[in-house]
């Protein structure tokens, strides 16, 4: 079966986000705004731009750009988040990766205030998701972990072989899988011989960035394969698998594109209006903990009269 992120995507926005704009218009009479800040110009930073900035306007968010030269200094975009961090008008920060070379990306990153953090990244986020807290995830490990559920492939028990091992997807899903129960083994591209890894595996994140990394021969008939792998080879946008090799040898495996990219930017839209309803709730954990239980719907099942 092909899993399908796009389809995803509707029906959690359908089911799980939408009706939850309708609620803002009553309950806090504002909408969730956020503050993405790009510097310098990258075509690929802007493509993903230009996708979040579709879905945003499909739903209830109010979104602005600050762009910035390259030239800018690492000590005038901190002033910049520093600004960010103070407005109360701003519920979300996403600071656009990759930064140029002048500047340190954790430096950056670990300067955005953690309540407005919807990538996840921040030290206090790192420090909740590490311990399986409820916080905010990165929207790419979000994305992967919800297409498993949306699918009802059954994690609980079974051997998660993550290949990857970054803060943006890696460490995080290996996380989330081990709060699922599953028996996690972290791979990267070093790892050899990884098929070794591989072909015991029940589900495959793919996850390291290099085209043809997973294939036919590496994995066994039944497993789920999410790849989030992100490659360009002769102009065409590839992930980590041989998707057309596999697709009809496994049991589950999401294609590139169309599979884990509209999740994840479906999450880090989810990300930002659970940041909004949390600040909204303050001191009420009762609220704080439907919350997220909702935003944590991945089946989509939806609700008629949530957390109101």
């Amino acid at each position: 079966m092909i899993i399908d992120g796009r389809k995803f995507s509707q029906e959690y926005t359908d089911k799980v986000l939408t009706p939850r704009c309708e609620v803002f218009k009553e309950k806090y009479n504002k909408v969730p705004k956020i503050s993405t800040i790009i510097v310098g110009e990258d075509p690929a930073s802007e493509s993903y731009r230009r996708i979040r900035e579709k879905f945003f306007a499909k739903i209830c968010v109010d979104s602005y750009v600050i762009q910035l030269p390259e030239e800018i200094t690492e000590k005038e975009l901190l002033d910049i988040i520093d600004e960010q961090n103070n407005d109360d008008s701003i519920d979300g920060i996403l600071v656009q990766l990759p930064l140029p070379k002048h500047m340190d990306e954790d430096k950056i990153i670990e300067s955005i205030s953690p309540d407005k953090d919807i990538e996840g990244l921040s030290p206090g986020n790192v420090y909740a998701w590490t311990k399986s807290s409820p916080n905010l995830i990165p929207a790419t490990a979000l994305g992967a972990l919800a297409l498993l559920k949306h699918y009802q492939i059954p994690i609980h028990g079974k051997h998660a072989v993550v290949v990857g091992r970054s803060m943006i997807i890696g460490k995080p899903i290996a996380h989330l899988l081990l709060r699922e129960h599953a028996t996690v083994t972290i791979c990267h591209s070093r790892s050899k011989p990884l098929e070794k890894y591989t072909k015991d595996a029940d589900i495959i994140i793919a996850a390291v960035g290099r085209t043809h990394l997973i294939q036919k021969g590496m994995v066994k008939k039944d497993v789920a394969i999410v790849d989030v792998g992100v490659n360009f080879e002769d102009g065409k946008l590839m992930g980590d698998t041989d998707f057309d090799d596999l697709k009809d040898d496994v049991a589950y495996i999401s294609p590139v594109p169309g599979g884990s990219g509209p999740a994840t930017v479906t999450m880090l839209a989810s990300n930002l209006l659970l940041a909004f309803e949390l600040k909204q709730a303050k001191d009420d954990i009762n609220l704080q903990n439907c919350l997220r239980e909702y935003y944590a719907d991945y089946e989509a099942k939806g609700d008629k009269d949530p957390c109101i």
